[in-house]
Order: structure tokens, then C-alpha cells, then sequence
């Protein structure tokens, strides 16, 4: 059995309540499974990985700089979550990108080099 978890990168360049981001990173994840996993499973695909994942669950929550999580969402591919803009944060203000279930060997050295968000 592989160790999978789940990374989350947080937008470091906004200011945002722990209770607003909880909120956020679980639309994140909400979202990843959604597109990732049922719907793929709906269409007879198999996901390898989140048999493995949801044995331990581990979600790994890291700061990122705004400007990375905008390449990641023009690359596509990701759970980019953008909030709508009710309380705390403008209106479309970038704040979190589920970046997938992997294992720690499978990541690239600049999702490394980031800091555990606390």
C-alpha cells in the first residue's frame, strides 16, 4: 500500500478567517472528489488511488502564493475553488487549489518546498 494524501494549497496572499478557509478547503475537497472520483466512477472508470487514500485520509494543507495557484488553474486539471463573496472575501477571490491525491515521492520539489499551513 502506497501512503496517499490529499494536498490542498491555500492562496498565503489574502487574509481569511480559520473558520472561512475550513469552509473553503472543504469545497476543495468536496470538489476533487466530485469530478475526480464519482464522476469518473459513473463513467466506468476506475480511480487507483482512493481505495488506498480513504484508508487513512491524510490531507496535507500547505501556503501557496496566488500567482502559482493562477498557473495551476490556467494549466487546468485541478479543484480550483474561488469564493463567491457573501461575507469575508471579494467576490471571486482565488482561495484554494486542490491539487490531488498523490504520494510524497510523486511531488514535484517546488510543492516540497512550501510550508505547512498553520
Amino acid at each position: 500500500m502506497s501512503d496517499y494524501r490529499m494536498y490542498i494549497l491555500v492562496n498565503e496572499d489574502i487574509k481569511i478567517g480559520k473558520g472561512k478557509l475550513a469552509g473553503q478547503v472543504g469545497h476543495a475537497v468536496m470538489s476533487y472528489l466530485y469530478h475526480g472520483a464519482i464522476k469518473p466512477l459513473q463513467e466506468g472508470r476506475q480511480i487507483e488511488s482512493l481505495d488506498d487514500y480513504m484508508k487513512e485520509q491524510k490531507k496535507i494543507i500547505l501556503k501557496c502564493p496566488q500567482w502559482k495557484l493562477e498557473e495551476l488553474e490556467h494549466e487546468g486539471g485541478y479543484a480550483v475553488i474561488r469564493d463567491k463573496g457573501y461575507t469575508q472575501l471579494e467576490p471571486n477571490t482565488l482561495t484554494c487549489v486542490n491539487y490531488g491525491i498523490r504520494t510524497p515521492e510523486s511531488l514535484p520539489d517546488w510543492v516540497k518546498e512550501l510550508k505547512l499551513y498553520n
